[in-house]
């Protein structure tokens, strides 16, 4: 069984990795899955922005109800 979380719980998880290093696995669906490292830097009502390492782009937004849905899954990387 999945295990239930609301948007407030997600919010607050994503407030405590402002900073932090994160892994951040983005399921685009149909078997494209896309992994990202960054920080995660800002933190909005709705969403969120994650400033990449080394990637094409410096920055991906994401939203909390993606948190939700399972289309992302962010962990924190310990150094």
């Amino acid at each position: 069984m999945k295990k239930s979380i609301t948007i407030d719980s997600a919010k607050s998880y994503v407030e405590s990795l402002v900073g932090c290093n994160v892994d951040l696995k983005v399921n685009r669906g149909r078997n494209k899955i896309k992994r990202y490292k960054g920080k995660v830097t800002e933190t909005h009502p709705n969403v969120f922005i994650v400033k990449l390492d080394n990637d094409l782009f410096d920055r991906i937004s994401c939203t909390y109800t993606d948190i939700l849905c399972g289309s992302i899954v962010i962990n924190s990387i310990q150094q």
